[in-house]
């Protein structure tokens, strides 16, 4: 079937972001909450930014590849698993996924300084990172007293029955995108409406009516929400760092940040009201995501004694340019003349976005560790990142005035508190770690702190290392139906689990 590709005009990108620029996506792209990189790194559950000597860490703390006593290599594969337990309407479901993923790779080299001056020695090193693995899926069910139909609604009232109607050498296609070129979003929705029966128009023959009615009646309606999404975001650092007077070390990162998403959803319903003429509601939505953006980071480890080492690093804010799109359709069942009659509207048009850019928080942190000698280490990290500045941009004036806004009144400063500790016997490590993440939002109900800890083995052949760790986190949070209309909320449970196992190369 022919695909039609819609590019929605820039004049109508500030009524769109309901649809695809959120909040929420803002947050998924730009919060700094999960943990990611090296078995070494999650087995102390990243409390590494005093430490160094671990390419992650290197993402964390630039200063840290000048504490590697020569060059150094390591890649790192990793299981991951997701399950979402929740509750609709006092309905429970569970759900999950897994994968495993090639998570992390990357070298360092360091040179020693031949002559006896102020810089000891220097590394320069690149490191790639999967920051976030975004498979994931997520259901709801329950029965509820509000129906999509409502959604429909919303977005339908005010807009004349004309601008829904298929004209005679017309396309359901052509008319869409039609809608979305000259009008705008929300006159799409009341379009896949309108034309698939679950709105009417109260005067149908009035080309100049503006008001609808629901066909899905009242009374109670049995409801599933999923949410499948995929793909990933990473990041590639280069880097380069000295150390000075055997004492203090300072490094500088330059960061490539990209994102590859892609969420689906899809809503059913089901009544059997009897003022109802619809009885069956399927609505299908999938949203593709690309973006890139750039960062930089700046720190410093310093060997206070023998034994105290401290540390601190600043990461700029990222900056993102990011493209998405949408596409869109809808099937109902409906009772005509006492039989049961299908409709199933599919524009097959892409819908366009213009580009715009995201500007995420950057943070700072604080590290401080104690080495034991050659038996072991323990080792603290308190980091703080405020979303409140977070911001949607574009070269549009007050195109996200309604995101910011949001923002500025909904999200505040979020901290980030990491402890990890090794003890070794011979050749053989045994590492353990706990983090706790701060929620960017004010309301915890919408997203409440996240928790986690974790467990490793390292074993050293002297050129060859080997380190596998597994990690726990766990996170409440709610997750809205649909931006007006229908805009209950079911609640999720959220629990991760990863095993790594990272290889690793002296030379």
């Amino acid at each position: 079937m022919k695909n039609y590709i819609l590019t929605l005009s820039a004049l109508f990108a500030g009524a769109l972001f309901c649809a695809a620029q959120t909040v929420n996506d803002g947050l998924i792209y730009g919060q700094n909450d999960n943990l990611y990189g090296t078995a070494r790194y999650r087995a102390l559950s990243g409390a590494f930014g005093a430490l160094g000597g671990d390419l992650t860490a290197v993402g964390q703390n630039p200063a840290g590849s000048a504490i590697f006593a020569n060059h150094y290599a390591s890649f790192t594969l990793g299981y991951n698993k997701k399950n979402n337990s929740g509750i609709y309407f006092g309905n429970d479901t569970n759900s999950s996924e897994s994968d495993i993923n090639f998570n992390q790779f990357g070298g360092v080299l360091v040179f020693n300084s031949v002559q006896d001056n102020l810089l000891n020695k220097f590394a320069i090193g690149l490191n790639h990172d999967t920051t976030r693995q975004y498979d994931d899926y997520t259901f709801l069910r329950g029965v509820g007293n509000t129906s999509i139909s409502q959604y429909f609604l919303n977005n339908a009232n005010g807009f004349t029955v004309d601008n829904f109607q298929v004209r005679n050498g017309e396309t359901i296609s052509d008319l869409y995108q039609f809608l979305g070129e000259q009008v705008g979003f929300d006159a799409q929705q009341g379009f896949l409406g309108y034309e698939a029966f679950v709105i009417d128009a109260v005067d149908d023959a009035n080309p100049n009516n503006t008001q609808y009615v629901s066909n899905t009646g009242t009374g109670a309606f049995t409801q599933a929400y999923q949410v499948e999404t995929a793909g990933s975001q990473w990041k590639t650092s280069v880097n380069i760092a000295g150390q000075f007077a055997e004492k203090w070390s300072f490094g500088l990162n330059l960061n490539g940040h990209f994102i590859d998403y892609a969420r689906f959803t899809s809503f059913q319903e089901a009544n059997s009201n009897t003022d109802a003429t619809t009885t069956d509601v399927r609505f299908d939505n999938r949203l593709d995501v690309e973006g890139a953006g750039f960062s930089f980071q700046l720190g410093a480890i310093g060997n206070l004694t023998e034994s105290l080492r401290i540390g601190a690093t600043y990461e700029s804010p990222t900056w993102y340019s990011i493209d998405e799109t949408l596409t869109q359709d809808i099937s109902t069942t409906r009772i005509e003349n006492g039989s049961f009659v299908d409709a199933i509207v599919r524009p097959n048009v892409i819908n366009i976005y213009p580009s715009y850019e995201l500007r995420t928080p950057g943070s700072l942190t604080g590290s401080i560790a104690y080495i034991f000698g050659t038996s072991g280490l323990i080792s603290f990290d308190y980091s703080t990142r405020d979303y409140s500045h977070l911001q949607f941009e574009t070269g549009i004036d007050d195109n996200f005035t309604n995101n910011n806004l949001f923002i500025n009144e909904n999200l505040q400063r979020a901290n980030t508190i990491r402890i990890g500790g090794e003890y070794r016997i011979e050749r053989l490590t045994l590492r353990g770690g706990y983090r706790t993440v701060e929620s960017p939002y004010e309301d915890k109900s919408i997203m409440d702190d996240l928790n986690g800890f974790s467990l490793g083995l390292g074993y050293n052949w002297g050129n060859t290392t080997l380190d596998v760790s597994y990690d726990y986190s766990e996170r409440n949070y709610s997750q809205q139906l649909f931006d007006t209309g229908l805009t209950t909320r079911g609640d999720i449970n959220n629990d991760t689990s990863n095993v790594m196992v990272s290889l690793g190369f002296n030379f």
